[in-house]
């Protein structure tokens, strides 16, 4: 008796403790060509030890769109096997040092606009080819003039007048983005031969909790091309990783994705610059050196407003992004990503970017922002 109530004691002394649970559903490649409600949720504990310091609790975005809870729970029997808690918030991970700091270039505009083209072009082409399909009915009617109707026989085959006229109509958003891409591959590696010295950052207050920081900027080295500057505060989520993520959604690698994530790609450029590997397409072009050339946009992202700085450097006072954000913060589900992004108008070339990553404090108080911001994961279609 005695040894069963001694079994008891150690057995309740042993799920005293507490627990971390994320509750998670992450943003897609492409966030808004799915019903966020349709995705599985990613569920996981992580066990407290004693000497650690439990997180904030947060709570971004409904449980009905992407989102992301967690809260500290009691530890119990259920979560025995759970492995422990452990995240990095004192240091940069040389994984984001390598993709998230120095001079990035913006994409040419060329490759928003060609996507914006691409829609109506595809409407164009079925439209003509719905017409075709009905083309003697509506020549009757009048609806469509006859010398639009029928077909030219190129080679051996006969096509559709009105396809003929829509098929350039097609292919001048691809050619915008061939014209885009060789101008921006051009560019980059022009620019990478002569990269200007890293301006001097000084940051005077790193509390993630108050309104506005203090940011002291010293340019030492300013091109004669650039024209203006100005300086924003940002705060995102990085990808969770890949082997974490299923983990908490209860697949293994090698089996059928989950909806939303895609195939791991091997090709080495692509798991490079991937920070969370498999969520689709990103931008693919990378320096010699591997570095990337342009800046991937955080799949989750707020800024704060811009305020211009001078070229000849000075102490500025910086808008933080609006919500209650956690602190600067990496785990493999949850990294909470702060970065300053210095915008540089250039008189030809297009814009310039410099990025540094922040380390910013917060008080341990509960985190509660009403929706998730989110945003495309391709570069030429983010806000910068």
């Amino acid at each position: 008796m005695g040894l069963a109530n001694g079994l008891g004691a150690t057995m309740e002394g042993a799920n005293s403790g507490h627990a971390v649970e994320i509750k998670l559903r992450f943003p897609p490649f492409d966030p808004d060509t799915v019903l966020a409600s349709e995705l599985p949720i990613a569920h996981e504990y992580f066990r407290i030890a004693e000497e650690s310091e439990p997180p904030c609790e947060v709570q971004i975005g409904d449980e009905n769109g992407f989102h992301i809870h967690r809260k500290i729970i009691r530890l119990s029997s259920v979560h025995s096997d759970c492995r422990d808690w452990r995240t990095l918030s004192e240091r940069i991970p040389r994984r984001v040092e390598r993709e998230r700091k120095g001079w990035f270039l913006m994409p040419s505009t060329m490759h928003r606009k060609s996507r914006k083209l691409i829609p109506f072009a595809v409407i164009g082409i079925i439209a003509s080819l719905v017409i075709h399909a009905f083309e003697p009915a509506l020549v009757n009617w009048g609806i469509v003039n006859g010398s639009f109707a029928g077909s030219v026989r190129l080679g051996l085959l006969d096509y559709p007048i009105l396809l003929l006229i829509f098929l350039p109509i097609f292919f001048i958003p691809l050619m915008m983005r061939l014209l885009a891409s060789v101008w921006d591959f051009r560019r980059t590696r022009k620019f990478r031969t002569d990269l200007p010295e890293n301006p001097t950052i000084s940051v005077g207050d790193d509390d993630c909790t108050s309104e506005e920081i203090m940011v002291k900027f010293d340019f030492s080295e300013v091109c004669d091309d650039w024209v203006s500057a100005k300086a924003r505060v940002s705060v995102g989520m990085l990808n969770p990783r890949r082997p974490m993520l299923l983990h908490a959604l209860g697949r293994k690698e090698g089996q059928q994705n989950p909806p939303g994530i895609s195939t791991p790609l091997s090709i080495r450029q692509y798991a490079i610059s991937e920070l969370g590997t498999g969520f689709g397409e990103s931008t693919p072009m990378e320096g010699p050196d591997t570095k990337r050339l342009f800046l991937s946009p955080l799949p989750v992202q707020c800024s704060g407003k811009s305020s211009p700085i001078s070229l000849e450097g000075e102490t500025v006072s910086l808008l933080l992004p609006e919500g209650d954000w956690p602190g600067t913060e990496y785990h493999p589900l949850i990294a909470i990503h702060w970065e300053l992004i210095i915008r540089i108008e250039r008189k030809q070339n297009g814009p310039l970017l410099f990025v540094h990553p922040l380390i910013m404090k917060h008080d341990g108080r509960a985190c509660n922002i009403d929706q998730m911001p989110t945003q495309s994961g391709r570069s030429e279609m983010a806000d910068s």
